[in-house]
């Protein structure tokens, strides 16, 4: 099965890979990342059909869905942020002073 992720999702499926059972809250300390920027990532996995949320009486259990699967990584921002850029041309007039 192949699935497009972005990275924080990527990373998520290898912890879950590695560790489990795991907890939202174990997973949001590894992780140390606010809560809704979890959620939204873990909403955005359900959705897709990788991951399952177990809530018990105390806690909420993560249970991956498609063990076997192929990320497809999305260009992450930074990615996009790091390109060269090229700078404005110069005015030919010596008036304005560039720092």
């Amino acid at each position: 099965m192949k699935v497009q992720v972005d990275a924080l999702q990527a990373r998520i499926i290898a912890i879950l890979r590695d560790w489990y059972p795991i907890t939202v809250e174990e997973l949001r300390d590894e992780l140390s990342l606010p809560s809704g920027v979890l959620e939204r990532s873990l909403k955005s996995l359900m959705v897709k059909g990788v991951i399952a949320l177990e809530p018990l009486s105390d806690k909420t259990y993560i249970r991956l869905l498609v063990p076997e699967m192929v990320l497809e990584t999305s260009a992450s921002k930074k990615s996009r942020k790091s390109k060269k850029r090229n700078p404005p041309p110069r005015p030919d007039d010596d008036s304005y002073m560039y720092t």
